[in-house]
């Protein structure tokens, strides 16, 4: 009889570990998708509220000839929260790496607004832009479209 007992309280134990690693992961994945992408998207609120980095670049007299890389630049970041998005919303669990890489260059985006465009030396700026572009193009390439 108390081996009986052993048994069954071995099995409830290990039933009630089980629904714990499940609903962890659902939590999980509920976490980073509703909370990783509402971060995501207030990031690029803040930068859009600005007027996106085209705006910022077409503010600037010395900048607007460059302004056609920041419409890319914002363009690209809305696509990669899309994707980001998307995952989600297809069951796919994006990972915390694949969040903070996005919100890492929505960072990037939005430390340019920290000084005023005229302020600014062209041609170290320009490079800065197409940096910023580039890691996001690679980026970009790694994901499913």
């Amino acid at each position: 009889m108390c081996n009986f007992n052993f048994k069954k309280q071995g099995l409830i134990f290990l039933a009630v570990f089980i629904i714990i690693l499940i609903n962890g992961e659902n939590g999980f994945t509920a976490d980073i998708c509703r909370d990783g992408l509402k971060e995501l998207n207030g990031s690029q609120g803040i930068i859009q509220d600005k007027g996106g980095l085209w705006g910022y670049l077409e503010k600037s007299p010395s900048l607007q000839s460059q302004s056609l890389i920041g419409l890319q630049i914002d363009g690209k970041l809305q696509r990669l929260i899309s994707i980001f998005e998307n995952l989600c919303s297809e069951g796919k669990t994006p990972t915390p790496k694949l969040h903070g890489l996005i919100l890492g260059l929505l960072g990037d985006t939005r430390m340019i607004f920290n000084r005023d465009g005229d302020r600014r030396k062209k041609e170290p700026f320009i490079k800065t832009l197409k940096e910023l572009n580039k890691k996001i193009d690679n980026l970009l390439a790694k994901l499913p479209q």
